[in-house]
């Protein structure tokens, strides 16, 4: 509609344009195409070649196919990988996107698969392979390229490397997969060997005897170096890491040994503690017996470690301190890792065993809704709701449990090494301070994202109101528009259907329009 005198179209009321400002050229043919491409309906989806494909069976005997995107990259270049596990049926609807058959047709195939009219779940399957990267209309990041030729100034680079430090993020270093190949094949694969495994296990029994021996004599001292608290704890450092390298290690030759790619390792600092990792999704495609294998070979590589030093400590004296030292880091990280109630390996190990999907975030949610009197109940759960419900109960008396320990440890073990390094001098002091805040950086991100989230819950209910206050303008620009006919009612709905989009200085208001029914 054209707007002459005080009546002007509802696009423009809409808008807050003035009467007879120009809107602009349109090009019908342009938009059609657009509309056609983006219409769900007439979507023709396509897989990409070279999509790796493994049939699976579950623990409860319910067939499954695993999917693996056909990248290669081992994080610095290229695009790692993605996996996707699909019921059967909904692979031979994969198979059947070839690029000539639209989502239409395609949940019609599905019901002849299946016996099911299930429109959302055709729409699922096609969203999910396509947000895993296995259609060949693949997302192109645009500002990336932007990103790479304007360098952001120092400052802003710092804070950013400050948040992933907070946040634990990866930082990939190497391809690691060509190392673990070779050590693989030149021996690593007799690791898993019967005759091997048992003289491990024996080495690990018989060394925890030994470190025992060792920590009941009480002629070693975890923390002190000498007379020094300081290269005691900077000892124990380097110590623990090399303990996490051998503990990853053991989880990429478990991998090899499953047939699967570790493609990239590097360092994390996870609670603030300098960590490693090894990159083994790929194990995914090997089932929930590799799976199970590839979690227990890094606790398992620590414990026959640990074992070792342990029993040279104790057949060589001269060696005991260093032994006893490194037999404790060992010890100290395999335990931590077994801990089922950390999202570490002893929690992927239940998972896996159990094959309960998001097992600690459900078994908490379940408490938490508990404790506000919400259903459901103990006695409504199925077995595996029981088991979430369970693994919740007990996550929650890990936690009273570990708080009582972590105390007890800082009073009996640490608080000494904390005073030693106090009074030692100044640099001795910032140590103190770094790993206080390493070690409550965690805690910290934790604590700004959430005030984070509840400035924008903030920021989102102000501009309600705003809008709110704003409804009865546009519903007068209506009325003296050419829809001023219309029903109080009709008006209220369109005017509120504005978002409205407050400019900077010297820019024009405009509003994000909402598409409006035919009136």
């Amino acid at each position: 509609m054209a707007g002459g005198g005080s009546q002007f179209s509802v696009w423009e009321a809409l808008a807050g344009r003035a009467p007879g400002q120009p809107l602009g050229p349109a090009d019908p043919g342009l938009w059609a195409a657009v509309a056609e491409r983006v219409n769900p309906t007439k979507a023709r989806p396509q897989l990409r070649d070279g999509i790796e494909r493994a049939d699976l069976v579950s623990v409860r005997g319910v067939a499954y196919v695993m999917l693996r995107s056909p990248d290669h990259g081992n994080g610095r270049k290229g695009t790692a990988p993605c996996y996707l596990r699909l019921a059967p049926e909904e692979v031979a609807l994969a198979e059947l996107m070839d690029g000539t058959r639209t989502l239409a047709r395609l949940v019609a195939d599905f019901a002849r698969i299946s016996g099911q009219l299930a429109p959302d779940r055709v729409r699922r399957i096609v969203a999910d392979l396509a947000g895993n990267r296995m259609l060949e209309e693949l997302p192109v990041d645009a500002f990336k390229p932007l990103d790479r030729v304007r360098r952001a100034p120092w400052p802003l680079r710092l804070g950013r490397a400050m948040l992933a430090f907070a946040q634990g993020r990866r930082m990939i270093v190497a391809n690691i997969d060509p190392v673990l190949s070779f050590a693989y094949r030149a021996g690593g694969r007799l690791l898993f060997t019967r005759p091997v495994a048992v003289l491990l296990a024996t080495v690990a029994l018989v060394g925890l005897g030994a470190f025992g021996w060792l920590w009941w004599g009480g002629e070693h001292s975890v923390f002190l170096n000498g007379q020094s608290y300081l290269t005691g704890a900077a000892l124990l450092l380097g110590l623990n890491v090399l303990a996490l390298a051998c503990h990853e290690i053991g989880h990429g030759l478990a991998a090899k040994h499953a047939g699967r790619r570790v493609p990239v390792a590097g360092f994390l600092v996870y609670f603030g503690i300098p960590s490693v990792f090894v990159d083994t999704t790929d194990v995914w495609m090997g089932g929930r017996r590799a799976r199970i294998r590839t979690t227990v070979a890094g606790p398992a590589a620590g414990l026959v470690l640990a074992g070792t030093s342990a029993i040279v400590g104790v057949v060589n004296p001269a060696l005991a301190p260093w032994c006893f030292k490194l037999a404790f880091a060992w010890y100290v990280n395999a335990l931590f890792n077994l801990n089922p109630f950390l999202a570490l390996d002893g929690y992927y190990l239940v998972m896996d065993w159990l094959e309960v999907p998001n097992l600690r975030a459900r078994g908490l949610a379940w408490v938490a809704a508990r404790l506000r009197r919400r259903p459901p109940r103990w006695r409504s759960l199925d077995r595996e709701g029981r088991l979430v419900a369970l693994y919740g109960l007990l996550s929650m008396a890990w936690l009273v449990i570990a708080v009582n320990i972590a105390y007890r440890v800082y009073v009996d073990r640490v608080s000494g090494l904390v005073v030693g390094l106090w009074r030692t001098g100044l640099l001795a002091q910032l140590v103190v301070v770094a790993v206080v805040a390493a070690l409550s950086s965690p805690m910290i991100y934790l604590l700004g994202t959430w005030l984070n989230r509840h400035r924008r819950r903030w920021a989102d209910r102000r501009r309600e109101r705003r809008d709110a206050n704003d409804l009865p303008r546009r519903e007068n620009a209506l009325r003296h528009s050419s829809l001023g006919e219309l029903s109080p009612n009709a008006l209220a709905d369109l005017a509120a259907r504005a978002t409205w989009v407050h400019p900077r200085p010297g820019e024009q208001l405009i509003a994000a329009r909402q598409p409006v029914p035919a009136v």
